[in-house]
């Protein structure tokens, strides 16, 4: 029976339901108040109803029905916990562990921006077997490998106001780059070749370093390299200073290391190292301000009576304060040590 078919019945039915049957039309009714003269025979009367002892949640609003449920599920936890820890003591421990669970950090990716591409590069995505080229303003993740050809180079602009450049014939893994509120976690791996770093001030709890070979190049915030070809590795610093294993590089410091053997000395940059650390560290400061002007449409320098000078823009103030974008990100500028301001661009 196809549709039609079966409105087509239904209708018959609807239609001789509509129609009283022969019986019924043959019969006669009494009316209406000829029935309400009548006596009443069987007289309704409606038991009271005995009060219950059982508590059914059934019948409750949902609202009341949740509180009452958790209420219960409360108390049986706490009975349940006196119970297996009747000591004070104990139990806080039980209390305390609890907390810490509900309040573990919670992990976000750190943006990390292809701010400029030159050559063929190549990343290879965390989980993918093929390559694909990488371009600009392409946003990197944990796992990512970028890989440079002999003539390629690319810049990579992180949101903590780091920059690192990553030089020709080079592979790199971005193993971690993750940040909590209160922390950022940045580790690299350099499995051959060469990168320049320009790592803004990290706060206490946050990490940047960078595995080649087998040593570890730790940083709290610096202009620095690292370059590995298999067998040496080779860490200078331009400003601030880098652990490589248990050895401390302060500004114009260099090691290098056999694959092997740990690092035990520390000795001046080479001046051709010394020059591409303090062209790399002007390119930087150039393409964050040049950044920052295609954000604003302008530049701005703040003069402190110490001499320190920021260079970014200014977002606004409240009374005691300069909210400032600078270099290295987001600053609060005491009004009170503010000798003078001008515009740069």
């Amino acid at each position: 029976m196809n549709e039609f078919e079966k409105q087509q019945t239904f209708a018959k039915w609807e239609e001789l339901l509509r129609k009283p049957s022969k019986v019924t039309e043959s019969r006669e009714f009494p009316t209406w108040e000829v029935v309400s003269k009548r006596n009443i025979q069987f007289e309704y009367i409606p038991q009271k109803s005995s009060v219950s002892n059982v508590i059914s949640f059934f019948r409750k609003p949902i609202g009341l029905t949740l509180v009452g449920g958790s209420a219960l599920s409360l108390a049986a936890a706490l009975v349940f916990v006196f119970l297996l820890n009747p000591s004070n003591e104990k139990l806080s421990e039980v209390a305390n562990a609890s907390v810490a669970k509900t309040s573990k950090a919670i992990v976000s990716p750190l943006k990390v921006i292809v701010s400029s591409v030159k050559g063929k590069v190549s990343v290879l995505p965390e989980g993918s077997s093929h390559p694909v080229a990488l371009v600009k303003n392409y946003q990197l993740v944990s796992g990512d490998v970028i890989i440079t050809d002999g003539n390629s180079q690319s810049d990579l602009d992180f949101e903590t106001g780091s920059w690192m450049r990553i030089t020709p014939n080079s592979e790199v893994i971005l193993d971690q780059i993750e940040k909590t509120e209160d922390a950022q976690t940045q580790k690299f791996s350099v499995k051959k070749g060469k990168i320049f770093a320009s790592v803004s001030k990290l706060s206490k709890d946050s990490q940047f370093v960078v595995q080649a070979g087998e040593h570890l190049t730790q940083v709290r915030g610096t202009v620095f390299s690292v370059q590995f070809d298999g067998t040496l590795e080779v860490v200078s610093v331009r400003e601030g200073s880098v652990s490589v294993g248990d050895l401390i590089l302060s500004s114009k410091q260099q090691t290098i290391v056999k694959l092997g053997e740990n690092p035990v000395l520390a000795a001046p940059v080479s001046a051709k190292e010394d020059k591409e650390l303090k062209a790399f560290q002007t390119q930087t400061i150039l393409a964050r301000e040049s950044k920052l002007y295609e954000e604003h449409a302008r530049l701005e320098l703040v003069r402190l009576e110490d001499g320190t000078e920021y260079r970014g823009v200014i977002l606004g103030q409240s009374e005691t304060h300069l909210h400032f974008q600078g270099l290295e990100g987001l600053i609060e500028i005491p009004i009170q040590k503010i000798l003078e301001t001008e515009k740069i661009r």
